[in-house]
């Protein structure tokens, strides 16, 4: 199954840009205790979030079988539960691409975000080029999402077909490649918790 590297790719690749996120966010709001800055800043980090929060809501659970026994009780369930939802949940990191470039357009019109300050004037220019690029225009963490629930559902496909014709063999091909996932999941945790920790 070479499924199994193309969700990896893309794990990762979703994982770096929470990591970028929240080092961006740590300095910013280290800098800059304004309450009207924090709360616009806060609602503009929270629609990014929400995207995050969607990819451990909906592979945590596919990832967490441990022995044969809890695979062959549990994974038609999970994975059932995925394939039923996957195609709307993709839905859901472009509206929320959609609600922070309209916060963004107001967002970048704060004096704070103007400073001369060169600390926070490039972290100021990472944040854009994260928006711009990751969220924004070019969107491509929400592709990357949409790629990463596609081939996750492929392989969920391919492991049930093997759980049909031979469960052992299925919980074989299932421990090498999605218990992989929970490396970049738990970075993409440890970032969220990063950013909710500092409100």
């Amino acid at each position: 199954m070479a499924t199994e590297i193309n969700c990896l790719k893309d794990l990762a690749t979703i994982s770096m840009t929470a990591v970028e996120l929240a080092a961006v966010d740590k300095v910013i709001i280290s800098f800059i205790d304004d309450p009207s800055f924090r709360q616009d800043y806060q609602s503009l980090v929270q629609d990014i979030s929400n995207s995050y929060q969607l990819v451990l809501d909906n592979l945590q659970p596919l990832v967490s079988f441990r022995s044969e026994q809890e695979f062959i009780e549990g994974f038609d369930q999970a994975s059932q539960t995925f394939l039923n939802c996957y195609l709307k949940e993709i839905s859901r990191p472009r509206i929320n691409a959609e609600l922070t470039y309209e916060k963004y357009l107001q967002f970048k019109k704060r004096k704070e975000v103007n400073t001369n300050y060169p600390l926070l004037k490039y972290q100021f220019a990472r944040l854009h080029n994260f928006v711009d690029k990751w969220v924004d225009n070019d969107i491509w963490l929400a592709m990357t999402i949409d790629s990463l629930f596609k081939m996750t559902a492929r392989l969920l496909n391919e492991l049930s077909a093997a759980k049909c014709r031979d469960a052992e063999d299925a919980f074989v091909i299932y421990q090498s490649g999605l218990p992989c996932f929970q490396v970049y999941l738990d970075i993409i945790g440890r970032s969220l918790e990063q950013i909710a920790a500092r409100v």
